[in-house]
Parts: C-alpha cells; structure tokens; sequence
C-alpha cells in the first residue's frame, strides 16, 4: 500500500481523506434531516453538528499540510488544469469559511462550543448581530458547497467518462 501519491494513483492518505471527508460533509449537510431520523432533540443535533464540523475542520488543515508534504500528486489535464484548480480552491475556501462561519455564530449565540462534549469555548453574552451575520454566512456557504460539490461529481464523471483518464479509478 502506498501512502503518497504516484502517476498513476492517490495514494491511501489521500484517499483516506477524500472519501471521509465527503461522507462526513454529506452527512453535516443532511443535519436535520438525520436529526429527524434519529430523533435528536435540537440541542443534540446541534452538538454534533459542531463537533463534526470541528473535526472537518481540522481534517482540512490535516489535508492541506498533506497536500504540501505529498509532491507526487497527478497533474490535472492540460486544457482543464485552470478549472481544477479553481474548483478545488473554491471547494477548500468553502470547507474553510463554513465552520469558521459556524464557530463565529455560535460564539455570538452566547453559548459554548463542545468537541464531542469537551468544552472548548465557555458560555458567554450574546452577541445578536455576529450571531445573525455568521449564521447567514454558514447557510449561503453551505448552499454554495452543495453546488461544488455537484460541479466537483461531474468533473469526476467527465474525466473518467468524456476523457478517458481514469481519474475515478485512481481514486477508489
């Protein structure tokens, strides 16, 4: 098993990352929906929903340092090297500025953060605009991200299909 990047494939902590991180973002985009399913009151759903951020969070700081470290990563296709890199910096900024957005409303909301009910943050004043401004904020990025990630699915579907490169193969 290789861990770093070749040529040819994504290496496993690329992988790794890609796939949790995707399964993760889906599941932190579907929040009351799976609340409904599981029947979390509103204060459980929104501490997990912190937490998993939180974690998504620091799994995208993981993966930048992982994307400087690893030099062996696969050149995007010539004529499309511009849209692949506006579209992962587009993809990064969202998964930056969402839970930075998410921390800022809950901040100004008063109350403290937990990380899978470790306090982080202690109970504060309420700051109504910060809360109001950031929880806007969060809801018109997490739209956005949804649309990246579309945009970012029929990339993957282009290349293995329309181009023929395997991208989709490379990264199983």
């Amino acid at each position: 098993m290789n861990w770093l990047d070749s040529a040819q494939r994504y290496g496993a902590v690329s992988r790794a990352l890609h796939w949790g991180m995707a399964v993760l973002l889906i599941l932190m985009l579907g929040t009351e929906w799976l609340a409904e399913l599981f029947g979390m009151s509103e204060r459980e759903a929104m501490s997990l929903h912190r937490s998993v951020g939180l974690l998504l969070l620091g799994l995208l700081v993981f993966r930048l340092l992982w994307r400087g470290v690893n030099h062996g990563r696969l050149e995007a296709h010539a004529h499309w090297k511009w849209a692949a890199r506006l579209g992962h910096l587009a993809l990064y900024a969202a998964m930056l500025l969402i839970p930075a957005s998410g921390l800022l409303a809950a901040l100004g909301s008063g109350h403290g953060v937990e990380f899978f009910g470790l306090p982080l943050f202690a109970p504060g004043a309420e700051i109504e605009w910060l809360e109001e401004a950031a929880e806007e904020t969060h809801e018109v990025l997490a739209n956005l991200l949804w649309l990246l990630i579309g945009v970012h699915v029929l990339a993957s579907l282009a290349h293995q299909f329309w181009l023929h490169d395997n991208t989709l193969k490379r990264m199983a």
